[in-house]
């Protein structure tokens, strides 16, 4: 099979995207791991639209208040993380 420079290159980028997928959803593993919150289904996917993508997936509902706990906390601690400001 002959590839093109061009499929190369685009082949790189979206191996380059796959890697960044997989760091985001081992950081989000960590960071959730450190206040105790734990989604069964968080793992990294193919890249989406040429951008790095993580599958949040789904968890039970206990987990979710637990995390949205934890969100809002941060949130008011710091004003910095708020959507809103």
């Amino acid at each position: 099979m002959i590839t093109t420079a061009k499929d190369r290159e685009r082949t790189e980028r979206e191996l380059n995207e796959l890697r960044a997928g997989e760091a985001a959803a081992a950081a989000l593993q960590e960071a959730l791991a450190r206040v105790g919150i734990v989604v069964p289904s968080l793992r990294p996917s193919l890249p989406v639209n040429g951008t790095a993508f993580v599958e949040l997936g789904g968890c039970s509902a206990g987990t979710a208040v637990r995390l949205a706990e934890v969100l809002t906390a941060a949130a008011d601690a710091l004003p910095e993380l708020r959507a809103d400001r």
